[in-house]
Order: C-alpha cells, then sequence, then structure tokens
C-alpha cells in the first residue's frame, strides 16, 4: 500500500509525538555511528494538515521542556533576501526572467555553501534546541535541493538530530519530492516513518 493511502495526520505525529520525546532518539541511540539526520515524508496532499500539526508537535515538545528550532526554509530565503535588500528587486525579476537565469541570480545571495548553511548554524548556536526541524523544502525547490541541504548540513550539525518534513517519498536511498521529482540519491538519513523507539 502506498504513503498516499495510508498516511493518516493525527496518527503520524501522534506516533512522532513518542519518537522525538523518547530518550533513545535524544540521546542518539541505535543509529550505528551514523548521522542523526531523519526523514519524515508525507503526501503531498496532506502539506496544510501537515503544516498546521508541525506547530502543535513542537508547541507539544517544548511543553515537555525538548526546546526545537524550526527553520522554514523558504522563510529563511525571503529573510536572507531582505537582510541584503534584494526581495524586491528579486520579485520583479521572478516575472520577466526566464527560469533558468533566476536561478543563477538566486544562487549568489542564497548560495548554500556560502549563506544558507552559515545562517543555520549561526541560528542553531543561538538556540539551546535539542532538535532541528526543516520544513518548507518542497517550497524552496529547486533553489535548495533536500539532497543539498542535507549533504551541506552533515558538516556542521552532529551535536542534535535533524528532521527533515519532506513532502514526497524517501525510500531509504533516494528522495522524490512532490512524488514527481527524484533528486539525487541519500542514504545518510533515518526515514521517521520507519523508525521504532
Amino acid at each position: 500500500m502506498s504513503n498516499q493511502q495510508t498516511y493518516n495526520v493525527p496518527n503520524h505525529f501522534e506516533s512522532l509525538f513518542k519518537i522525538l520525546s523518547s530518550s533513545r532518539f535524544l540521546n542518539k541511540e541505535g543509529l550505528g555511528g551514523e548521522l542523526p539526520f531523519f526523514i519524515h515524508s508525507y503526501p503531498v496532499n496532506k502539506h496544510a494538515e501537515v503544516e498546521t500539526n508541525v506547530h502543535s508537535l513542537v508547541k507539544r515538545l517544548e511543553n515537555e521542556g525538548i526546546e526545537i528550532l524550526e527553520i522554514q526554509l523558504y522563510q529563511l530565503c525571503i529573510d536572507l533576501l531582505k537582510k541584503e535588500n534584494l526581495f524586491d528587486q528579486i520579485l520583479q525579476q521572478e516575472t520577466r526572467l526566464p527560469k533558468q537565469r533566476l536561478l543563477r541570480v538566486l544562487n549568489g545571495p542564497l548560495n548554500i555553501d556560502n549563506v544558507i548553511i552559515p545562517e543555520i548554524h549561526k541560528r542553531l548556536a543561538e538556540n539551546p534546541a535539542k532538535i532541528l526541524f526543516l520544513t518548507g523544502i518542497g517550497s524552496v525547490f529547486p533553489v535548495i535541493r533536500s539532497h543539498t541541504i542535507l549533504n551541506n548540513l552533515q558538516t556542521l550539525v552532529g551535536d542534535i538530530p535533524v528532521v527533515m518534513f519532506f513532502p514526497g517519498t524517501y525510500n531509504n536511498k533516494s528522495l522524490t519530492l512532490f512524488d514527481l521529482l527524484k533528486d539525487e540519491n541519500y542514504y545518510r538519513a533515518h526515514n521517521l516513518n520507519d523508525y521504532r523507539t
């Protein structure tokens, strides 16, 4: 049975709460030396419901004393463009430029190595979080690709678990955004949908 047919948002988020609040998860036990990177994939048609439940999940975990840093990647990109006074200019260019040219323009102010990853690292350093949530990955495609952010984060994040909420499918080998766009293979993340406490 596919992810689409069996995904029940309340059930999945109840299960996520149990997993993420468990000492096994927080202590990074049973990872066999692998990075504490986790992907929670979900059907695209449940996106709005999942977003609402992510906010509730953050509140529930924080009520248990588990601080969460949620980085919404789309908002992060907007913040960075506004900080450089480029946001309005990019909005104007968006309608005029061909998509590939716009991506090249964005590659400077939203460069993954020099801008995005250091900004995530800075926010982590300023926040005593026990878990990092990455959301909004569908909204920033193709400016930021899921495997790229995970590959680049591994040099900076190792102390705390990272959970990426992914609209699509992760089969422990590859990421398929929106169940349409196959990303490069990524083997290093643990599938939260298969995780057992």
